[in-house]
């Protein structure tokens, strides 16, 4: 369960790719907030509480990946899904080992966005004290 004053990230730098995601949470009830980098994306962070996060793989000036390392140094922990156009196994682990729950191929359909927020949301109510 998303707390009132939680909110999802949807950070892309591909407008259209963003909006289907944010558009899809907004139907389903969450309070969206939409970046279009990594710095943008790390301000919500530290601006908001936020309760799950899709991160664009290929954003600049910094990745996906950058960002996963920026909430590593910033000791945050954020349930995150790397959102890209790529399916090798190398970036699967890779994003793992970075903290990220899993990868959503693009185009992410509106079905896959939601259930990926409530796969997060019961992920954190089996284990609240990881957040």
């Amino acid at each position: 369960m998303i707390e009132d004053d939680e909110v999802i990230l949807v950070a892309d730098d591909d407008d259209d790719d963003r909006h289907v995601i944010a558009t899809a949470l907004t139907e389903a009830g969450y309070k969206v907030m939409q970046a279009i980098d990594a710095g943008s994306a790390r301000k919500v962070v530290h601006e908001y509480r936020v309760a799950v996060a899709f991160i664009d793989h290929f954003m600049t000036p910094h990745s996906g990946l950058e960002f996963a390392n920026f909430m590593s140094l910033d000791k945050i922990k954020l349930p995150m899904f790397l959102v890209t156009h790529e399916d090798d196994s190398g970036l699967l682990v890779e994003s793992s080992r970075l903290g990220f729950l899993g990868l959503l191929k693009k185009p992410v359909s509106p079905e896959r966005a939601v259930k990926a927020v409530e796969r997060a949301l019961k992920i954190r109510e089996k284990h609240p004290h990881q957040e």
